[in-house]
């Protein structure tokens, strides 16, 4: 830290790990004795801000790297506290609150299911854990242009949109079967987090209208997730980006290196 250089990434990694805190405290404490259901924050719910502050993790966890490259402020020290802080902000924090809103949303249904939702709960957070030391115990420069399986980064923001809109849409109250939908939603992603599948990393490609569609994407996801806006828009370019770049991979299965090893 005695460099100035390093101080703005590493900024945004501390503002990552004290949301990611924040997030959990804040859906947490909605469950003290007698809760006003009519005390707001920031103009919502305070577990749909909670979601929110998980969102904004994902934007300042894009920051920090890009920080790290832009001022060549690369550092293990910074590898190592940006995998803590995603171990809070992707790994505990949407678990505990997919957890937690389920409870506010059908408390009975929760307790009847209890051992559904620890195991998810604990799947999850035990993929995230796994993929983080995965990727700081491995030497994984063969793979510039790939993730090695689900960024927590993006399984932790599809978490949080979910919540948002299943509460948006009142899914859950209207439709019964959408009791599953985190439970299941959280296993999946956890395998995700730990399979060998590759997706693609977003960069710069020979097709300019693919270069100006990332751009467009990226440039609105930080307008509306900052602003806290259009959250099924924020959830169609994660689904957009997962199922195309998976199954991009998987028909380029024989083209690529990583697969032949």
């Amino acid at each position: 830290m005695k460099n100035t250089r390093y101080i703005i990434p590493n900024l945004f990694t501390g503002l990552n790990f004290i949301l990611g805190i924040y997030a959990i405290v804040i859906t947490a404490s909605y469950f003290h004795p007698f809760p006003d259901s009519k005390e707001m924050l920031f103009g919502k719910m305070p577990l749909i801000t909670a979601a929110w502050m998980i969102t904004w993790c994902v934007l300042l966890d894009k920051l920090d790297g890009f920080a790290a490259k832009f001022f060549h402020a690369s550092s293990g020290f910074g590898a190592q506290f940006d995998s803590l802080a995603d171990l809070i902000a992707f790994g505990v924090a949407p678990a505990v609150s997919a957890y937690l809103y389920l409870h506010y949303v059908d408390l009975v249904w929760s307790k009847g299911h209890l051992p559904l939702l620890l195991v998810s709960l604990t799947v999850y957070a035990l993929c995230a854990a796994m993929r983080l030391a995965r990727y700081n115990a491995k030497d994984l420069d063969e793979l510039d242009n790939y993730f090695n399986g689900l960024p927590s980064t993006f399984a932790g923001g599809f978490v949080a949109i979910s919540i948002i809109l299943l509460e948006e849409y009142q899914l859950i109250q209207r439709f019964p079967v959408f009791h599953y939908y985190l439970p299941l939603l959280l296993v999946i992603l956890g395998g995700l987090m730990i399979s060998p599948l590759l997706l693609p990393k977003i960069g710069k490609r020979k097709n300019k209208v693919l270069n100006v569609l990332q751009i467009l994407g990226i440039a609105s996801g930080y307008i509306f997730g900052f602003s806290m806006m259009f959250p099924t828009y924020l959830l169609s370019i994660l689904i957009i980006y997962g199922v195309g770049g998976f199954g991009y991979c998987l028909i380029k299965k024989g083209e690529l290196d990583f697969y032949k090893q």
